[in-house]
């Protein structure tokens, strides 16, 4: 199966990344650094992979970041000014052209652009000024898999080497591929999970912080496998109205690593599983782990910059064994294709 060779692919993309990307990040990370503010431009998987960007370059290198508004260049022809600033955009294939837009946008202004992509020839790389290539190889199940783990890594490099240059603390990366490993691993795990979770029409998918990105992809893989009516909050924003979702009976799928935001973690998964909702998690606390109704658990240790990588990698499987739970062929999902192109 495409899919799950694609998903068992992902420690070596990983390891390759790392071996490979730190010269290309260093060489980046000057010009970012430099840059007064950066914007992030994406679509679909991608975009949640700029949502975990914008915490690694705020949190990491100190840098305001920004996610872009496309339609603002190829709709409203109203661009913002991206003079003094930095943009990266985001696509595995490189193709969505209102992608490429605001990086054509912002070479205009100026500004420092880098595709981060997979494909060195693409409408997206041939629009930015410098890229970082995602060395994935190709990838053909129309879900991204190891494109936007690869997309995480590269972020990270990236963050990390722009702290260096800002001369701030850089961010280590040590344990990532095991702990990737231990995911692709967690396969078994996953399949139990989704079988808990069961054939619901509706899931409620929680994060926070830096998980946070990882329930928005979770959701997505949900969503496009499965066709499931998954639900992604922080679970901040969640309390903020959306709690009302979670009656009796509905399950609620968690996003938690340890860290600054897993005593939330905690309190939420009580709160709800008091409330009657079936709780499930993909986590690396045994604590939490034993709270819940169900959990994969991750042992690896890995920084909780670093976790999301990881539990987006059990999401993964854990939407392919919802999708055949509901009779959908997760190789092979309704109304998509591999490429999308937006304008």
């Amino acid at each position: 199966m495409t899919l799950r060779s694609e998903i068992a692919e992902q420690p070596a993309v990983v390891r390759r990344l790392l071996d490979e990307g730190w010269p290309e990040a260093r060489a980046f990370a000057s010009d970012i650094a430099r840059a007064r503010h950066l914007t992030l431009v994406a679509r679909g998987s991608s975009d949640n992979a700029a949502t975990y960007g914008k915490y690694l370059f705020e949190s990491v290198a100190g840098i305001v970041t920004a996610s872009a508004a496309p339609s603002l260049v190829t709709r409203y022809h109203a661009p913002p000014s991206f003079t003094d600033g930095a943009v990266i955009g985001i696509s595995q294939s490189g193709s969505s052209p209102d992608v490429a837009a605001v990086l054509s946008a912002a070479r205009e202004d100026g500004a420092f652009t880098l595709a981060i992509t997979n494909y060195p020839r693409s409408r997206l790389a041939r629009a930015a000024g410098r890229s970082f290539l995602l060395r994935c190889g190709p990838e053909h199940a129309v879900a991204a898999t190891k494109t936007y783990t690869g997309s995480l890594v590269a972020l990270a490099l990236l963050a990390s080497a722009t702290a260096q240059a800002r001369e701030r603390g850089g961010l280590s990366l040590a344990g990532i591929v095991e702990s990737v490993q231990e995911a692709v691993d967690a396969e078994a795990d996953a399949k139990r999970l989704a079988r808990r979770i069961g054939k619901s029409p509706v899931l409620v998918v929680l994060g926070r912080g830096y998980d946070y990105s990882a329930a928005l992809e979770g959701a997505l893989k949900i969503k496009e496998l499965a066709r499931v009516w998954a639900e992604p909050y922080s679970s901040a924003d969640f309390e903020h109205g959306p709690l009302t979702l979670a009656q009796r009976g509905t399950p609620v799928l968690l996003f938690a690593s340890r860290g600054a935001t897993l005593g939330e973690a905690r309190r939420i998964a009580a709160s709800l599983t008091k409330g009657g909702s079936r709780v499930y998690a993909i986590t690396n606390d045994a604590g939490l782990a034993e709270k819940v109704d169900d959990a994969v658990l991750l042992r690896a240790p890995v920084s909780e910059a670093l976790a999301p990588i990881a539990l987006s990698v059990v999401a993964q499987h854990v939407a392919a064994h919802v999708a055949r739970l509901h009779g959908r062929d997760p190789e092979r999902p309704a109304g998509l294709s591999k490429v999308t192109r937006t304008l």
